[in-house]
């Protein structure tokens, strides 16, 4: 009976030296130090002369893709590039890293897309391959799901800095006239309030944001057709969002450049998103804006989350980012 009675006692010591260990191991696991880097940036870990190939072309060009529905060229993302041996811890800790690298063992490309490997928010992917014509075939059949990869971390972060400090009076404006719940920034004030329109703005120097959330009755799929789309949006903002001169307003700038529209799954419904300018009808403002347009199928309603941006003389992929993360971070309000 005494042996059976050290037999446990010991059994018990082990397994809680066990579950002391593991726990251990997890927090450890757990603590990951803050990522670092500049908002659209990533940082390739390459070797010089991998990097100086066709490969490295066709991945620069890529990621320098100028972006849709901005008034001047500005790419995707900005690179830089280090070697291997120059990817020490401090590296390590970019939020967004793209790691290309020939491994003549493998016979089949590798990729991996993977977070918070070194830091957190991160976003990691890896290509091994045999041969760059491997590299270069790989990336190729992987590049829209990648983008997007990175693309949704960016609006993550913002979403999370911009959740610290949320508008309350906006944001119940919102939720009593849509049913949807939008965590709109402290800095955003009311501009326009009215049964089925609400404009919101944000006014820092010489760069606006603006919100734009409008709806009207779902009758059939019409609604999602880009003509239907930009000419609801025109009548909105001739009716709501004037110009800084007598008689001015807002409108699509379609007279050179048409908006670019794709159907995409917004929160498991169809969204046309579109992308495009905007100018001021009788006078000399404009910028880009982005919009997400989906039917609220409890409430019979066609919506649209619209952001724009005025930045004259800036670059504006960041601030137009910025409006969507905001538009985004929508949820219907469950009731």
């Amino acid at each position: 009976m005494r042996k059976m009675k050290e037999l446990l006692r010991l059994s018990l010591n082990f397994l809680a030296i066990v579950l002391i260990a593991t726990s251990c191991n997890e927090d450890q696991k757990g603590l990951k130090v803050p990522s670092t880097g500049k908002p659209s940036e990533i940082l390739v870990v390459s070797e010089k002369a991998l990097w100086k190939s066709s490969a490295g072309d066709s991945i620069r060009a890529f990621f320098k893709t100028p972006i849709i529905g901005l008034p001047q060229p500005e790419p995707l993302y900005k690179i830089a590039q280090v070697e291997e041996d120059e990817f020490n811890r401090v590296l390590q800790s970019h939020r967004n890293i793209f790691i290309i690298n020939i491994d003549s063992s493998i016979s089949k490309p590798l990729v991996e897309i993977r977070r918070d490997i070194w830091a957190a928010p991160q976003r990691v992917v890896k290509i091994t391959a045999s041969t760059i014509e491997d590299i270069k075939s790989s990336f190729a059949e992987k590049q829209s799901e990648i983008v997007n990869f990175y693309d949704n971390a960016e609006i993550e972060r913002i979403q999370t800095l911009y959740s610290k400090s949320v508008n309350i009076k906006t944001s119940e404006a919102i939720r009593d006239r849509f049913n949807l719940s939008i965590k709109v920034p402290a800095d955003y004030y009311l501009a326009v309030n009215k049964e089925n329109f609400i404009w919101l703005r944000r006014e820092a120097n010489r760069i606006s944001q603006g919100l734009l959330i409008y709806t009207y009755p779902y009758t059939d799929t019409l609604a999602f057709n880009p003509a239907k789309i930009q000419s609801v949006r025109n009548q909105f903002t001739e009716l709501y969002v004037p110009g800084p001169s007598d008689s001015s307003y807002m409108v699509v700038a379609d007279e050179y450049i048409s908006p670019v529209v794709r159907t995409i799954n917004l929160k498991g419904e169809r969204a046309v998103e579109m992308r495009g300018l905007w100018e001021v009808r009788k006078d000399f403002m404009g910028g880009p804006f982005v919009s997400y347009t989906f039917v609220d199928k409890k409430n019979n309603l066609v919506i649209t989350l619209d952001g724009y941006v005025y930045a004259p003389n800036e670059a504006k992929r960041d601030f137009l980012k910025q409006v969507q993360a905001i538009l985004l971070s929508f949820e219907f309000i469950e009731k």
